[in-house]
């Protein structure tokens, strides 16, 4: 089976940092086209009274997701190595899941653990729901 297109999550943590390395040489090995997702998960329930707090706030993480995957394609650079960079909104492992199948990826990597609550338990929600639901092969790196 080849491998030429790949869907790497990416939150800027340990575990992703780690995912990112991994793909970054297996691209580098099969010249796959890789796509880095990040996921903005708005804010968009809560109260009215706290309209221009949530803005400021959805602001502030849009411009750090914009120095993770700036940082990310940085690491691709530095290996002669272009990547497609894609913020999605939504729950992560459903978007994540819908955006790989739409570009018809071949594999999903991600780290075992994200930024999620309580160190996203024992191998992570998202990795957990990517492994558990995605049609799509996950490689999940430790």
């Amino acid at each position: 089976m080849s491998i030429k297109n790949i869907v790497l999550a990416f939150d800027g943590s340990a575990g992703s940092n780690k995912a990112l390395q991994w793909t970054i040489e297996f691209a580098k090995e099969n010249a796959a086209q890789t796509h880095i997702t990040t996921i903005f998960e708005s804010m968009a329930n809560v109260a009215i009274e706290t309209a221009s707090n949530v803005t400021a706030l959805e602001r502030s993480r849009r411009a750090h997701i914009e120095t993770l995957t700036d940082s990310a394609k940085t690491r691709y650079a530095e290996h002669n190595l272009s990547a497609k960079v894609v913020t999605l909104e939504g729950n992560p492992a459903d978007s994540i899941i819908k955006y790989a199948q739409k570009i018809n990826a071949d594999i999903i990597i991600c780290g075992t653990r994200g930024h999620g609550g309580f160190g996203a338990l024992l191998l992570g929600s998202v990795a957990h729901k990517l492994v558990t639901y995605s049609k799509i092969p996950v490689l999940v790196v430790k």
